[in-house]
């Protein structure tokens, strides 16, 4: 997969995280990991599972030349198609957004603000460490035809070429709808826990309603556990009718 731009080798990436606040997250914190589900139990049907022979079909349909002659090739063609989503059924999916100032991922993912929003901060080199367990790391690229769109319009070298710019576009397509969320995505070769470097929590931010115990207790947990310094709270913004801020605590 393609790194995302915020992994530029002269800077730290950074990507945020909502979250309720579970027993889950408090072990999260303390253990400094993240989860990462394989795409049979995300929220989205057809994150990493799209029908890549629905695609090709209808992409094939309206390829011209030698596209239309490359993509009309039978046999290893159709065993490569029939084969491909075999390989991703376990893949672990680790969602996360460049934006943290969204009120529709605040009353989402943050338990309609009673929940967080976690700052992690790391190097590019922990997303390419061949020990990580780490596919790659994109932004979703959000249009109703991403799939058959690129089958279209790309030109195919060699057929391993081909499969190798295939899985990004496969892996980090969705539906426009999704848009607000403004996701990067994280791949693993395999469902379960990532841990992330030390100190990579880098802020901890509450929301509206998030209540005072947990937010003692959290506070506690990510300065102990996770040497995280900083926090904030969302607050309303005197901007526009709508507003939110983050107010440091």
């Amino acid at each position: 997969m393609t790194q995302t731009d915020a992994s530029n080798h002269s800077e730290q990436i950074r990507l945020f995280k909502f979250r309720r606040v579970t027993e889950r997250l408090y072990e999260s914190i303390e253990n400094s990991t993240l989860w990462c589900s394989k795409p049979s139990r995300l929220n989205d049907p057809f994150d990493c599972q799209l029908d890549l022979m629905n695609s090709w079909k209808r992409a094939a349909a309206r390829a011209t030349g030698k596209q239309k002659e490359w993509m009309n090739a039978p046999m290893e063609t159709m065993a490569f198609i029939h084969a491909w989503p075999i390989q991703f059924e376990n893949v672990g999916v680790l969602s996360l957004t460049s934006e943290q100032l969204n009120p529709l991922m605040w009353s989402h993912y943050a338990d309609e603000h009673r929940g967080v929003c976690l700052l992690y901060q790391f190097s590019p080199a922990f997303v390419e460490e061949p020990t990580s367990g780490i596919i790659g790391l994109a932004e979703v690229k959000y249009s109703a035809d991403a799939l058959t769109d690129w089958l279209l319009e790309h030109q195919c070298t060699s057929f391993q070429d081909f499969i190798q710019q295939l899985i990004p576009v496969y892996l980090t397509a969705k539906d426009p709808a999704w848009a607000y969320e403004k996701e990067v995505r994280l791949v693993t070769f395999a469902e379960g826990e990532l841990k992330m470097p030390p100190r990579s929590l880098a802020q901890v931010c509450f929301g509206m309603r998030t209540p005072t115990t947990e937010i003692d207790r959290i506070m506690k947990l990510a300065s102990e556990h996770g040497g995280c310094g900083s926090f904030c709270q969302i607050k309303r913004s005197q901007s526009h009718d709508f507003g939110i801020t983050a107010v440091p605590l």
